[in-house]
């Protein structure tokens, strides 16, 4: 159903589930009502002032805009009236007799009658009655600690969302609001899921907690729960248990962009498989886990958020964990919104899963233990004088030297690449090498082995991809010499190596992936995207499988793209994200991709099955070639017995035929695009 001709900001459903109503930007200017079961629009509004909520009638006759001066009631063509042409909605605005210039930001009928509550910008409560006057005034004017911010209805009276964290309850018999009870929030900022594990942990906070204001409530007279909007981007359902309210699940995200998402190494006992981790704007570094109740992910499950097993804070300003109010009739706001010099921006965890380094906005190297349930930061480095654009650690590295330290390097928009040495018997790292060879910022640093040396590949936006090798190294200085710069048409998105392939694949800014191999030789170049589906964007964030055989490509036209890297055939085209996309990653099993977005959302979607046994049986055939290797003198020397040859490329044997025709993606046969129920929108 289109007919907004830009964003849509509200969407709402009648009581009786006939009707869908639809309100636009200020842009747009429009307010829609549909018939959603035949997928077309029975009559169409102009507003004339920016909308901040609707409200509908109990018998779905009418509905409420409010806005900035602006309270209107629309009245609702039915979808019974059997009408097949758009008609213009009949509107009249209310009388606000000495409030028409207050600016309103929630509204809800509180009965049969029209009886109307709306809440305004500064806290306050005004009624309204059935014939659209407004009759009554209530505050706390006399508490001063708090002001209402959002309304609702549920049977038991009307819920009120106050600016000190708590849900008020008042009665509706009779003339006045007579308050009934309040309910606290279960979580307060800076609160770590992991720690809670029984519900008396719940009502129990410290005394200097903060928490959070709640922003909206959704509630219906006909159901046992609702659920609470807050400003750190919670979402919180409460259950009627036995006359009173009481937590029943959570969901919590990041607030701001989700700027990385990395898997984090299955083989490690640490946490459990299929564990992913996420960096954001907000200063915090997210360990999720959508695979289900596994065994040893109810070992540290906690009833606040299951999927969510662990949170790190990189900052202790409560700014960064509060979403500013985004009232369209404010305007343009004076206020400068809180930046974080702890905005994540890359993470990397070793190969052991024991460690991991997180890199922000303000070019600083976090340095985390994972070892331990409470993760603490072991180090911060200075590194970089603005982004860390990219980290690596050499353990990832094909290599078998054993005598070798573990090196950490880290790129950033100041064009330098960094290399840390780790202190022997240590966490701690020490600086040893700065390489200067680009001209521009870095996108993306690798450590791979060559012929059992140890080299650093670099790729930046000044369209080259240097090769480094290590010569040398000493406690206090170790030495990278360049080996080969290679320069690309197009300018580098991101750079990723394949470890047992020993490849690297380059996503760049003219929509095409480069595949080199070990030593610098462009071995295959396919396109990243579908043209079919849009012509413009940058690649900015690519993901290949372990087997090298199929890449994820994360567009800036807003699309996700899953490509087959040995035909360039693409194989599904991931939408409908709302805000631009910023990273993307396979699941360890080949069922999900898991796409992180700009708006703080999460998506899992699951890929068609025929599509998952050809990659594990890809991983299954590399496997076999991996292990049938032997340590001859020729391998030890890098020769081509080393090497996966490349019949690897071909279709694993035993997989099922997949077409790869972007046309039957869309087909009702197939799933390659089908949204996950387990993981919806986080």
């Amino acid at each position: 159903m289109q007919a907004h001709t830009v964003s849509v900001t509200i969407v709402r459903f009648t009581p009786d589930d006939s009707t869908l109503i639809s309100i636009g930007c200020q842009h747009d200017a429009q307010i829609i009502m549909w018939d959603w079961r035949n997928g077309h629009d029975l009559g169409v509004g102009k507003l004339m002032s920016p909308v901040n909520a609707l409200t509908i009638s109990f018998d779905s006759s009418m509905c409420v805009t409010v806005g900035s001066k602006s309270v209107k009631y629309w009245f609702l063509p039915l979808a019974s009236d059997g009408m097949s042409k758009r008609t213009g909605l009949t509107s009249r605005s209310a009388i606000l007799a000495d409030k028409r210039n207050v600016n309103f930001v929630d509204a809800t009928f509180c009965d049969a009658t029209n009886r109307m509550v709306a809440v305004t910008s500064s806290g306050e409560l005004l009624e309204f009655n059935g014939n659209k006057k407004y009759v009554k005034c209530y505050s706390w004017k006399e508490s001063g600690d708090f002001k209402a911010i959002c309304i609702a209805k549920i049977p038991e009276g009307l819920l009120v969302g106050c600016s000190d964290g708590l849900v008020r309850l008042f009665c509706l018999i009779g003339e006045d609001l007579d308050f009934l009870a309040d309910l606290a929030p279960p979580t307060h900022l800076f609160q770590d899921p992991s720690n809670v594990y029984e519900s008396q942990q719940l009502q129990n906070h410290p005394e200097d907690a903060i928490f959070p204001e709640p922003r909206c409530l959704v509630a219906s007279t006909s159901s046992a729960t609702f659920v609470v909007g807050y400003a750190d981007r919670s979402l919180i359902e409460f259950a009627r248990e036995n006359k009173s309210w009481s937590f029943r699940r959570a969901s919590l995200g990041h607030t701001g962009s989700v700027n990385c998402i990395e898997p984090f190494p299955s083989s490690s006992p640490c946490l459990p498989a299929g564990t992913l981790i996420t960096g954001g704007a907000d200063g915090t570094v997210r360990f999720w886990n959508f695979s289900g109740d596994s065994e040893d992910k109810k070992e540290i499950a906690n009833i606040l958020c299951p999927s969510l097993l662990k949170v790190v804070y990189l900052d202790e300003n409560p700014d960064l964990l509060i979403d500013k109010r985004n009232l369209e009739s404010i305007g343009l706001s004076n206020e400068e919104p809180a930046t974080s010099s702890s905005g994540v921006l890359c993470t990397r965890v070793t190969h052991d899963g024991r460690m991991m380094i997180a890199g922000t906005s303000a070019g600083m190297l976090y340095l985390i233990d994972l070892s331990f349930s409470d993760t603490p930061i072991i180090d911060v480095i200075n590194a970089h004088d603005n982004d860390v654009t990219s980290i690596d650690f050499s353990d990832h590295a094909t290599t078998s030297s054993h005598d070798q330290p573990m090196f950490l390097a880290s790129g950033g928009r100041d064009r330098f690449v960094h290399v840390f040495r780790r202190v022997p018997y240590s966490s701690q790292f020490v600086h040893c090498a700065v390489l200067d060879g680009h001209q521009s910022a870095i996108k993306s640093i690798k450590f791979a082995s060559n012929n059992g040396q140890l080299h650093l590949y670099t790729a930046a936006t000044d369209r080259s991809l240097i090769i480094w090798k290590l010569n040398s190294f000493s406690d206090q200085h170790s030495e990278f010499t360049r080996v080969q710069q290679i320069s690309v048409t197009s300018s580098i998105g991101d750079m990723t190596f394949i470890k047992y392939v020993e490849m690297f694949v380059v996503g760049g800014h003219d929509r095409m992936l480069r595949q080199f191999d070990i030593n610098g030789k462009l071995v295959r170049e396919v396109k990243g995207t579908d043209d079919d589906v849009a012509h413009s964007g940058k690649i900015q964030k690519i993901a290949v499988d372990h087997s090298g055989s199929y890449a994820i490509s994360v567009c800036s036209d807003k699309y996700v793209y899953v490509v087959d890297l040995r035909t360039g055939v693409c194989l599904a085209v991931l939408c409908g994200f709302g805000a631009p996309p910023t990273d993307a990653t396979f699941s360890d099993d080949f069922k999900n991709v898991i796409v992180t977005t700009s708006n703080g959302a999460i998506f899992v979607w699951q890929l068609a099955k025929n599509l998952t046994e050809r990659m594990i049986s890809a991983q299954v055939r590399l496997m076999e070639e991996v292990t049938m290797r032997t340590a001859t003198p020729d391998s030890l020397l890098g020769s081509g017995s080393e090497t996966i040859s490349s019949n690897s490329f071909t279709r694993p044997l035993g997989a099922p035929e997949f077409s790869g025709s972007s046309a039957s993606l869309y087909s009702d046969d197939d799933d390659s695009t089908r949204f996950s129920s387990s993981g919806t929108v986080f």
